[in-house]
């Protein structure tokens, strides 16, 4: 199984690239919200698509009163142009695969106020609505699933997708994991005394929270036979897929990481590989004080080797984009695979000693070979999805 496209809408801006150029370029894209009056909310922060991108939307895909359907369109034709497959076709049976955390949500944001509640009803009581516009833009032709398992909604898409692939549903995946920022999600987590109010430093022994953000990142998963037919060369490959729920707490893991550590042990069995051939675990790394020590303990578990394995998580940048941050964590590992870069923790200062069994990434970020990585996320109410990324030699040099 291989990736043949992507796209991405972040905080970055519209586009894949832009994605990749802001994590090798180390820019912290968090910030005060302006999308919301945030003067009564202790933490103002949050990591919004620049309002210039937002505005390109116009002219990219139909309107819709989501601005999530709008990312997730956009995302869908940049990586379908980018893997060469015709967004408007019959000749092929494709399917779409979608995770996503409340993601028309924000659609009743927009009705609350003084006097009645008044939103329409469709646009948050019927969250497959979210596929409208993508439906606009891309003949889909084969099953077309939407996943709610929390902020593991990109890998479990990603998984989703493989699986049908596999089974021979579909010739080509279209994979995808979206969100939009919401002042219920920046309320809601306020009331969980879980956000930073300047900065996400996952790792680090001054953490204080993390920082919600948006966007979409979508991946095309195809065979390799098939992209190799058309002339194309996959990106990477799609080596293995798990996912787990331990069940403990409605907002926090296991404390010994338990589901984490099961996925970890079923990507590595299922590819035949061992710990040592994991060259960067893409970490789900929040930045809370509760998640990234469990999350440091499980890795080590799981991952014990003749090295300590090395981690680093890009939410110190983009924030937690939710919904969407797996899939965009998916695009940096593709980006990390194809450049031999390995993203740094760049909001990192002083390292937590109860993250001592890994090897934290320092901020500035490494240049190596990178040929498999390991990217996980985990979602409210135990869920855990992990997937392994492996690098394509007839990528290198795209």
């Amino acid at each position: 199984m291989a990736i043949s496209g992507v796209g991405a809408v972040s905080g970055a801006g519209l586009g894949a690239d832009a994605l990749w150029t802001a994590v090798t370029e180390r820019r912290v894209l968090t910030g005060p919200v302006t999308r919301f009056d945030m003067s009564r909310y202790p933490a103002r922060c949050g990591a919004e698509v620049p309002a210039g991108a937002v505005a390109d939307l116009d002219a990219m895909v139909p309107g819709h009163e989501s601005l999530a359907a709008r990312f997730l369109a956009v995302g869908a034709l940049e990586a379908l142009r980018h893997a060469g497959v015709p967004e408007q076709s019959r000749a092929h049976r494709l399917g779409v695969f979608v995770g996503t955390v409340m993601a028309t949500r924000p659609v009743l944001d927009r009705g609350i106020g003084a006097g009645r509640l008044t939103v329409p009803w469709r646009g948050w009581a019927r969250p497959d609505t979210l596929l409208d516009t993508l439906r606009e833009v891309v003949t889909v032709t084969g099953p077309t699933v939407l996943l709610a398992p929390g902020c593991a909604a990109g890998n479990s898409a990603i998984a989703a997708g493989a699986r049908a692939i596999a089974a021979g549903e579909v010739d080509v995946a279209v994979c995808g994991g979206v969100s939009e920022l919401s002042l219920e999600i920046l309320a809601m987590f306020t009331s969980l005394r879980a956000l930073a109010v300047d900065t996400v430093r996952p790792f680090d022994v001054n953490r204080r929270g993390t920082i919600p953000g948006e966007g979409a990142g979508v991946l095309v998963l195809e065979s390799v036979d098939r992209i190799v037919a058309r002339g194309g060369r996959p990106l990477a490959q799609v080596l293995a897929c798990a996912a787990a729920a331990d069940a403990h707490n409605p907002t926090q893991p296991h404390p010994d990481g338990n589901g984490l550590v099961s996925t970890i042990a079923g990507c590595l069995d299922r590819a035949g590989l061992t710990s040592d051939d994991v060259d960067w675990v893409c970490a789900h790394g929040t930045g809370t004080p509760a998640s990234d020590g469990i999350e440091a303990r499980a890795v080590a578990k799981a991952l014990a080797g003749r090295r300590r394995p090395v981690v680093s998580s890009v939410k110190g940048q983009f924030g937690h984009a939710e919904g969407a941050a797996a899939a965009l964590e998916a695009i940096v590992a593709v980006g990390a695979l194809t450049d031999g870069v390995v993203p740094g923790n760049v909001t990192l200062i002083e390292p937590d000693p109860a993250c001592g069994g890994i090897d934290l990434v320092e901020p500035a970020g490494r240049r190596a070979p990178v040929r498999v990585v390991l990217s996980q996320a985990f979602g409210f109410g135990g869920g855990v999805s992990t997937v392994l990324l492996g690098r394509d030699d007839r990528a290198v040099g795209r």
